[in-house]
């Protein structure tokens, strides 16, 4: 069944936060996070701005979110009354977006040429795109069975794919974040990174032990981190 739920949440008018505002909008994000665990309804993705504004998107076309660039909010009203499923969600640079829909779909403002063309590429071949993540200059795109469209990437990254690749396994999930740090999962329950918080990889390695399938890991800004698994739930440091 669908999820028809739009929930919008209005903070502030001005561009810049306070320390106090964003920790507000932190606190409204771990409790949307709650209320979505808790209704059992799939996290597909969780992207937070420069503004430190964030977004949410769930179930099939359900989104939650603070403030948004009009052009964003104006797509995901028309694709939500359409009821197209929402994929992924990525912020890049100051002001732009990259939105991922079903049917290879996306849509998006201000991206850069070339991670642009690459869009347009994939999409014209019909591959699937699996995955989008920025951080600053790096760009990962991950689309077709484990091929993959890549700027300024660590080099251990880009070995740790080919290895993935050479051995079959099926990456679902990536995530960039400072430091050239990376994670990616792949098939059921594994995972591999580098230069990522301890705490990030300690929670990984539990949830797995404990039998729990690993789905989404987004690296926020202030060193902020959630982990999705078992389709619904989450762990954070929020």
């Amino acid at each position: 069944m669908k999820n028809k739920i739009i929930i919008t949440i209005i903070l502030t008018t001005s561009t810049l936060l306070t320390q106090a505002q964003k920790i507000n909008d932190i606190q409204l994000l771990k409790s949307e996070l709650d209320t979505i665990s808790q209704q059992k309804l799939t996290v597909n993705s969780v992207a937070v701005n420069q503004n430190g504004n964030w977004i949410i998107l769930y179930g099939d076309i359900g989104y939650s979110f603070t403030q948004m660039p009009q052009k964003l909010s104006e797509k995901l009203e028309t694709l939500n009354k359409k009821q197209i499923p929402l994929k992924d969600i990525d912020f890049i640079g100051k002001s732009g977006w990259l939105l991922l829909a079903a049917e290879n779909a996306f849509y998006s403002d201000s991206l850069p040429e070339k991670f642009l063309n690459a869009l347009k590429q994939v999409n014209k071949q019909g591959q699937t795109i699996t995955c989008a993540d920025t951080y600053k200059n790096k760009t990962l795109l991950l689309f077709g069975k484990n091929k993959y469209y890549k700027q300024n990437i660590p080099e251990t990254l880009k070995k740790k794919i080919i290895n993935l690749q050479y051995r079959n396994q099926y990456i679902k999930n990536a995530a960039l974040t400072k430091n050239d740090g990376w994670a990616l999962l792949y098939a059921t329950k594994g995972f591999t990174y580098k230069n990522i918080p301890v705490a990030t990889a300690e929670k990984m390695k539990e949830l797995v032990q404990n039998g729990s399938s690993l789905d989404k890991i987004f690296f926020l800004p202030d060193n902020k981190w959630i982990i999705i698994y078992d389709k619904y739930k989450y762990a954070s440091n929020l």
